[in-house]
């Protein structure tokens, strides 16, 4: 089969590699769509993986083609995408089902082989199956929405809460559209003034220049009333900063963006938080369990109809074009969200 292979930084490869083999509990997938995640660039250009080689890629959609002896022969044949986290199932998160905090886990796509190729075999556990109603590239996006929908869950959102999501990639506007089902109000932050236009033109009425003066415009829409939560997700030192400044006292400030460096906190922002009483939430990936599960929970929006995100699709490629496609999410001057490859 055919796969793109990180063999080390910066040499990522398109090449006939070998069919997984299935273990016991687990299916055969055919990989129809993979994401590329804006953490899928540094780690194709600057840190790597934990070994070499690797098949990147953790947002992906699959027909299970193929099924382990002690697994039920009726999944075949259904689509599905996967929990790309693979928990020890021994440490006292896993014991608690917080499986997303687990101590020795392993990941595909950065500690295991992930979804950019034709074929990978995967723990029937990590399975959610979908609707063929949902098509193979929309289904892509399931994994950056989990991560989405555990960000507002964790957030509190209610019906008499303003919201407001800094950043607008993938996650933030996932974290927007989800949010308009169940706040008062939400407003996006970014910087880009395309970027911008795009936000409005997904869905989102409310959007403000992060680079501008945000206490004004946050007024201005919420008719002096302010934010009650934030939701960070960029993962920047300025927009950390932005974020404890802009919620209101007593509020909430949920942070999701993955950090580009160390983070930094003026004396001034740790007086604020003490202060205005405010708190703070880190959120990692995804619960997935019986009680709580946001795989599940972001298949049935879509299922439902309640949210489209199709429009956050800008580009696709076929997996052979990698290179094409890497390069687009890499051009500053090119707008875009989210790039799929198709095998």
């Amino acid at each position: 089969m055919k796969a793109c292979v990180l063999e080390d930084i910066g040499k990522l490869k398109y090449k006939d590699v070998e069919m997984p083999v299935m273990k016991k509990g687990e299916v055969l997938v055919n990989v129809k769509a993979c994401g590329i995640c804006s953490s899928d660039i540094p780690r194709v250009f600057t840190t790597g993986t934990y070994h070499f080689p690797t098949i990147p890629g953790h947002e992906f959609s699959r027909l299970i083609t193929d099924a382990a002896e002690d697994v039920d022969k009726s999944y075949i044949g259904k689509r599905a995408v996967i929990f790309p986290l693979i928990p020890c199932g021994e440490c006292p998160s896993c014991k608690e089902k917080e499986f997303a905090r687990c101590d020795n886990y392993n990941y595909f796509g950065s500690r295991c082989d992930g979804g950019m190729a034709e074929f990978i075999s995967v723990p029937l556990w990590n399975i959610v199956t979908f609707s063929d109603d949902i098509p193979y590239n929309t289904a892509a996006l399931i994994e950056p929405m989990a991560v989405a929908r555990h960000s507002t869950r964790r957030a509190g959102i209610s019906k008499e809460k303003r919201v407001l999501i800094m950043g607008n990639g993938t996650i933030g506007l996932l974290a927007a559209l989800i949010a308009k089902r169940e706040a008062k109000q939400v407003i996006v932050a970014g910087r880009s003034k395309n970027k911008l236009e795009f936000t409005k033109s997904v869905g989102i009425e409310n959007v403000i220049d992060s680079s501008s003066d945000m206490h004004e415009e946050i007024d201005r829409i919420t008719e002096g009333n302010g934010v009650d939560i934030v939701i960070e997700c960029v993962g920047s030192n300025q927009s950390f900063e932005s974020a404890i400044l802009a919620v209101k006292k007593g509020g909430t400030v949920v942070l999701t963006g993955n950090p580009y460096g160390d983070m930094n906190l003026p004396k001034a922002s740790y007086w604020k938080i003490l202060r205005n009483e405010l708190t703070v939430k880190g959120t990692w990936n995804s619960s997935y369990n019986n009680t709580c599960n946001d795989w599940k929970d972001s298949v049935k929006m879509i299922e439902n109809g309640e949210i489209n995100i199709d429009k956050l699709i800008t580009h696709t490629f076929k997996m052979e074009d990698y290179e094409k496609a890497f390069d687009v999410l890499r051009d500053k001057n090119v707008l875009t969200c989210k790039v799929i490859l198709n095998p």
